[in-house]
C-alpha cells in the first residue's frame, strides 16, 4: 500500500498505478481513499497529433490498445479514440 501512495504522490496517474500493480482502477481509488490521500483530478495527457498517426499505424500493425494505453499513460478508450481516422 506505501507503494502506491508513495508512486501517487510522485506523480503517476490511478491509471498508470493500476497498470504497475496489475489490479483496477477502483482499487487503486480505494487504498487512497482508506489512506486519506486526497485524489486530485484527472491528470490528462494529451496526444500529439503525431502520437495519434503513430497510435494508428501500430494498432494496424497489430498492437493491442491495452499495450499502447500503457505505452502512453492514458486510457484505453482514449487509444481507441486516436486510432480512429478522423
Amino acid at each position: 500500500m506505501k507503494l502506491i501512495i508513495d508512486d501517487y504522490q510522485a506523480g503517476a496517474s490511478t491509471y498508470e498505478l493500476a497498470e504497475r500493480y496489475n489490479v483496477r482502477r477502483n482499487t487503486i481509488r480505494d487504498v487512497l481513499k482508506r489512506n486519506h490521500v486526497p485524489i486530485t483530478g484527472a491528470k490528462v495527457k494529451l496526444l500529439t497529433d503525431e502520437d495519434k498517426v503513430e497510435i494508428r499505424r501500430r494498432r494496424q500493425d497489430g498492437a493491442t490498445v491495452i499495450e499502447l494505453a500503457a505505452e502512453y499513460a492514458v486510457s484505453g478508450s482514449t487509444i481507441r479514440r486516436a486510432a480512429t481516422p478522423q
